[in-house]
């Protein structure tokens, strides 16, 4: 009788394919009945299909909560296990509260409770991590996403895209951890760091920081850029203890929190202030920069800001290099929101871009690894939404530079090409057509 050939003596090219048609015919499954997809049933086919197949999906984002660690220890136990871990999602869940409350933000003891929580949460997570060692993890390095909010935080609202709103609490509510007395063993496994949920202060979360010693990624949310003494101060303190909790940083993706509910005036312009002094002296050492509303563009690069007025507060200023600088995006609104509104009319605005373009066009001649840029303005008049797109892509010695939602002006496209040029690259500019009454900026 003939032996009937067994999945595992296929060839590994053809195991490959199977596994693809099952991966998709399983999130097909998943996505039409409205559930997570599950791999673990196809461990059972054979220690092979197990080791090769399965554990690579199901190891490859895992799911911690505080109620789990002793499960995710006795798990992930193995070095062969560890490798496969690319992130760590770790959910710390805060005390819920009841539905009269969701208005009103937390009281001083309720936020004490909060952090403490968070604390307690983050020790038993570094006690679990503390196992690992740097050479068991994968090669494409481990991430450690943190996700902290309440159970009560979901408002019975339902947004304009269908889903869940959050409640006025969850948005007006901080946390803050008390870095004087925190406590959290040196760990060197993770080279991403990320926080969603509630707004972790920014000194806070560089506190975390400063105990992860191999991070090359970190991705936060900053204070709101407003007069509220609260914001000024995480703001400057954050970009103080960049340098110094930081420094193997890589990658720094900045972005503001959740919109104002009781609004406050962004500060007055301040260039030169200690905090944008910091924020282009860190970001120097970075390969990878982006950053939203919570850094105005305009002062970020007033270095390279073209009249008198720049060049006379020049003085004495050491304009940025930024060597290592591979990728750079940028994002900034006009008169949507405040603290964010930055002009009062639609003239101001297409005047600040220009300005922005222009001086981003010419601090690109010192970012001699540049391959990406994409600078992306926006602004709200009359309930419109214009968009004004730049994007830089660099391969092979030659540049493509992409314009959309507006027809660039010799000043801009002069500070691009001598940008350009000034590095030995071709240039090829195109414009998309999309919009006849496209404005020239």
């Amino acid at each position: 009788m003939a032996v009937v050939p067994s999945l595992d003596s296929l060839p590994y090219e053809v195991r490959q394919d199977i596994y693809s048609l099952i991966v998709r015919q399983t999130d097909s499954d998943a996505r039409d009945s409205g559930s997570l997809p599950t791999f673990a049933r196809y461990a059972t086919v054979s220690r092979r299909w197990q080791e090769e197949f399965v554990e690579p999906l199901i190891f490859k984002e895992l799911r911690v909560t505080t109620e789990r660690l002793k499960d995710f220890n006795d798990i992930v136990t193995s070095p062969r296990r560890r490798a496969l871990v690319q992130t760590i999602h770790f959910h710390v869940s805060l005390d819920r509260y009841e539905q009269y409350l969701d208005s009103e933000a937390e009281t001083p003891s309720e936020r004490r409770r909060s952090a403490e929580i968070l604390t307690s949460a983050l020790k038993g997570l570094f006690r679990a991590m503390i196992l690992w060692r740097k050479s068991e993890t994968s090669p494409r390095g481990l991430d450690l996403h943190l996700i902290v909010d309440s159970p009560s935080d979901s408002s019975t609202l339902v947004g304009k895209k269908g889903g869940l709103l959050v409640t006025v609490r969850a948005l007006t509510s901080y946390l803050k951890l008390d870095t004087e007395t925190l406590s959290l063993p040196y760990l060197d496994v993770f080279s991403g760091f990320r926080c969603t949920g509630r707004h972790l202060q920014p000194t806070s979360a560089l506190a975390i920081t400063s105990r992860l010693r191999t991070l090359e990624y970190l991705d936060l949310e900053l204070n709101h850029d407003s007069t509220r003494s609260r914001d000024i101060e995480q703001r400057n303190n954050f970009a103080l203890g960049l340098e110094e909790h930081a420094e193997t940083v890589r990658a720094l993706n900045l972005h503001r929190p959740s919109p104002m509910l009781t609004t406050a005036p962004s500060p007055q312009k301040q260039p030169w202030s200690e905090f944008f002094v910091k924020m282009r002296a860190f970001s120097q050492q970075c390969e990878s920069f982006e950053f939203d509303d919570c850094i105005d563009a305009m002062q970020f690069f007033a270095p390279f800001l073209k009249g008198p007025t720049a060049e006379r507060t020049l003085r004495g200023q050491e304009a940025p290099m930024w060597m290592r600088l591979k990728r750079i995006s940028v994002r900034n609104s006009y008169m949507v929101k405040a603290p964010y509104l930055r002009v009062a009319t639609r003239a101001e605005a297409l005047a600040s871009i220009h300005k922005v373009l222009v001086a981003i066009g010419r601090a690109t001649s010192r970012m001699s690894e540049l391959s990406f840029a994409r600078v992306s303005q926006y602004v709200l008049t009359d309930g419109q939404l214009e968009w004004f797109v730049l994007v830089y892509e660099r391969h092979e010695g030659k540049v493509d530079l992409q314009f959309k939602g507006f027809v660039p002006s010799k000043p801009i496209l002069g500070s691009w090409r001598h940008s350009t040029t000034s590095k030995g690259l071709e240039l090829d500019v195109r414009h998309e057509q999309d919009d006849s009454n496209a404005p020239e900026l």
